[in-house]
């Protein structure tokens, strides 16, 4: 019998999983070991059955308040980062007592979004991933809560998990929360809502729930995540993992939300650009440039209108039209040769600069459309 025996999932080899706060923060029956070993065993079967998985684990802030004894939400920073610290062990703990049992071993990964921009962390990362995977280690990945400061927090795991999802190409998104996916309103402030088992972001919904008090995202987020990568081509699915297995939540329509991906899978020089690496500037465009760009040519200097910001050759900058971003993509010219060139055909670039390094300025190669 397949594992997985969804028809819009099939031949699944990479899945994400992305577990909240709530399911595993600590509970006076011990029913989040109970989860916690649920989710191992599913893991295991998984990855016995030939599909790899990255586990991305929140909880580190919860099971440090639970140490050391504090009934609310930390309120400082420094505070929380405490919490952070002594909980990342202790999640890590039970993790491994569960994995040991089962005879897999466990790898820790801690990041910020500084691991992710920079192009050459993300690689390195990429390539650990995929050596732990290729020696049966399961990756639990968290934010390194413990030292991030604002500039470099990415916030919450759901979009840690989309990133890593995009990172390592993985075939399905899983994000495992206490509400069983989509619903067409609040289900825990309106009885009437209706859930919603499969989804397409071409769909307008209310999903405005909150989050517990012990997470820091919410249906929101978790609706961020699974959009961002369905543009990238992965599938997602939001399901209730409080009171569900992982297994059972991927197979079953009504424990969660499919969300259909958008596009045919983007490769990974593009997912970075797209929605990872960091933006240098803005290329504002007329609509003809707009729609050549989108039907999959290069953007030339006679559809510009102007260069926001400073940004050099080689820079990964937002391309938009009408103030609203459609594309990204790596620039072969400067902003301020952009200047000079702007709105004049390719055969005069020469004569303006002194050479020409191109005759465009975002190849279509090196365009991603996000809209």
């Amino acid at each position: 019998m397949a594992l997985i025996n969804r028809k819009e999932i099939e031949n699944v080899q990479l899945i994400v999983v992305k577990v909240g706060s709530k399911i595993i923060a600590p509970q006076e029956n011990d029913a989040h070991i109970a989860r916690i070993s649920s989710l191992a065993q599913n893991i295991c079967v998984l990855i016995n059955g030939g599909i790899k998985v990255i586990l991305v684990s929140s909880g580190a802030v919860a099971n440090g308040r639970a140490v050391l004894g504090l009934s609310q939400k930390p309120k400082t920073i420094s505070l929380k980062q405490t919490c952070a610290g002594v909980g990342q062990i202790e999640i890590m703990n039970l993790y491994r007592t569960q994995f040991d049992k089962r005879g897999k071993n466990i790898g820790q990964i801690l990041l910020s979004w500084d691991d992710l921009r920079d192009k050459k962390r993300y690689l390195n990362l990429r390539n650990t991933l995929f050596a732990m995977l290729e020696n049966g280690i399961v990756p639990i990945i968290n934010e390194n809560d413990s030292v991030c400061v604002d500039e470099i927090k990415i916030g919450d795991n759901d979009t840690l998990a989309g990133q890593i999802a995009l990172l390592s190409d993985a075939d399905l998104f899983v994000a495992l929360s206490d509400i069983n996916g989509l619903y067409t309103d609040n289900p825990k402030t309106n009885p009437t809502a209706k859930h919603i088992a499969v989804f397409s972001f071409d769909e307008a919904v209310n999903a405005g729930a909150a989050g517990s008090d012990v997470g820091t995202g919410g249906m929101a987020t978790k609706l961020r995540a699974a959009e961002t990568v369905c543009k990238a081509g992965i599938t997602a699915i939001v399901g209730d993992g409080c009171n569900n297995d992982l297994l059972s939540v991927i197979n079953d329509c009504t424990l969660g939300t499919l969300f259909c991906p958008q596009r045919k899978k983007m490769n990974s020089r593009h997912r970075f650009i797209a929605f990872t690496g960091d933006i240098d500037g803005v290329i504002r465009v007329d609509k003809g440039a707009m729609d050549a760009v989108i039907s999959g040519k290069s953007l030339l200097p006679a559809g510009i209108l102007e260069a926001c910001g400073v940004f050099d050759e080689g820079d990964t900058v937002s391309i938009e039209s009408g103030g609203a971003v459609f594309a990204k993509g790596i620039t072969d010219y400067s902003s301020a040769e952009i200047d000079k060139i702007k709105g004049r055909k390719s055969s005069e670039i020469e004569n303006v600069l002194g050479f020409c390094r191109c005759d465009f300025v975002v190849h279509r190669n090196n365009a991603v459309i996000v809209l």
